[in-house]
């Protein structure tokens, strides 16, 4: 059954773009939200001309700024009052130790944590006084361990899953389900110059894998197949059997 509306941060391109694809072709009316007005407009024209003008509608929102991205998602709720809200934006940034500064960890915490948890944030209330409603939140296979030079951008997918997984615990009662994605490597500009990206998927692929995943109510997905296998077994490697593996790869 199609949501009625939902709001997809991160919608200009990538995994975003392609959710907010499948959503429409579903029959939702769905909001696209990111920094990029004119990437947004793209999105939204395939859109419209794919299954009518009046399934999509587009807020142009830089999530790195938390105090306005909650308030924007709280007057968009209090509007649309929406079923599904998808905090999607997501950043990554090379980060190696030796040469780490606070500017490039702030650039990753600001979008991955701070503007996922606002984006979530803002559409709380209203789904708590509905009774109802979906949270998702696209976390990555890398919140499992610290991998070399990604330091701010596992970590960041680490505080995701673990926040969502405490909202899935607390709002059960609530009518309001959680869900955390922890994607592979998916096809996307923010992919792009990454060299070996084994099992990677398209982003059309991806975003069918989650829509469907959130509509079974998953409250943890992992995709594709092999990374339900690596992921959790990588989580669970003793780090002194890990590390020096991890070390390995820096020569």
């Amino acid at each position: 059954m199609a949501f009625r509306s939902a709001l997809i941060t991160g919608a200009s391109s990538g995994i975003g773009a392609a959710i907010a694809h499948t959503l429409a072709a579903e029959g939702s009316s769905v909001v696209l939200a990111a920094r990029r007005e004119d990437k947004l407009a793209e999105v939204a024209e395939s859109i419209a001309k794919a299954h009518g003008a009046d399934k999509v509608r587009v807020q142009v929102l830089d999530v790195s700024d938390p105090e306005r991205t909650e308030a924007t998602v709280r007057e968009l709720d209090g509007e649309l009052a929406f079923d599904l809200v998808i905090a999607n934006a997501g950043v990554s940034k090379s980060t190696p130790g030796p040469k780490l500064s606070w500017k490039a960890v702030e650039t990753v915490v600001s979008v991955n944590v701070c503007g996922a948890v606002a984006t979530l944030t803002g559409a709380l209330p209203g789904m708590v006084e509905r009774g109802a409603g979906h949270l998702v939140g696209v976390s990555s296979v890398a919140k499992y361990r610290g991998l070399p030079s990604s330091a701010a951008y596992c970590a960041s997918k680490a505080f995701l899953s673990t926040f969502l997984e405490s909202l899935r615990v607390d709002l059960h009662h609530a009518g309001i389900r959680v869900t955390d994605i922890r994607p592979g490597f998916v096809e996307t500009e923010m992919t792009a110059g990454i060299p070996n990206k084994p099992f990677e998927v398209t982003a059309a692929d991806a975003a069918q894998r989650v829509v469907r995943a959130i509509h079974r109510g998953r409250g943890v997905f992992i995709f594709p197949v092999p990374m339900t296998v690596f992921g959790p077994i990588m989580g669970a490697m003793p780090s002194a059997l890990l590390e020096p593996m991890m070390r390995q790869t820096k020569k």
